[in-house]
């Protein structure tokens, strides 16, 4: 006969064993990625945030699909759409600053950035950053 903490031992050996089976079994890229994007319009002293989910692709981001397919596409490295001079953009200086927090696939990101103008954001972060 088995005692009570017997059995408490072997349930929670079974729990254990079956969790690890599921995180075993789960594919890196379907772990979901969690954002938190602000963008700052500094002259007109706007701010507007969005929530982007990837796998599934949701969140009050207008358009998660496009936005989490340019997130693979870069490798979630979001330095890669850091500020750059050789993009084609008006010079006219009227600042945007971005800010995307969260996790991308288990890793933590954390990205701030300043750009010249709305249409450096648009070339260089867009469609991540509406």
């Amino acid at each position: 006969m088995h005692t009570p903490r017997t059995m408490v031992r072997r349930v929670a050996t079974g729990v254990l064993a079956a969790a690890a089976l599921v995180v075993a079994a789960t594919p890196a890229h379907a772990q979901a990625a969690e954002l938190s994007i602000t963008r700052y319009d500094i002259r007109e002293g706007t701010a507007q945030r969005w929530y982007l989910t990837c796998t599934p692709d949701e969140g009050t981001h207008p358009s998660p699909v496009a936005a989490c397919d340019r997130l693979d596409e870069i490798g979630g490295d979001l330095d890669r759409i850091r500020f750059r001079p050789d993009v084609a953009c008006p010079r006219i200086y009227d600042p945007v600053r971005v800010e995307i927090t969260g996790d991308y696939h288990g890793e933590l990101k954390i990205f701030q950035e300043t750009y010249p103008n709305a249409c450096f954001v648009e070339k260089l972060a867009g469609p991540i950053v509406p």
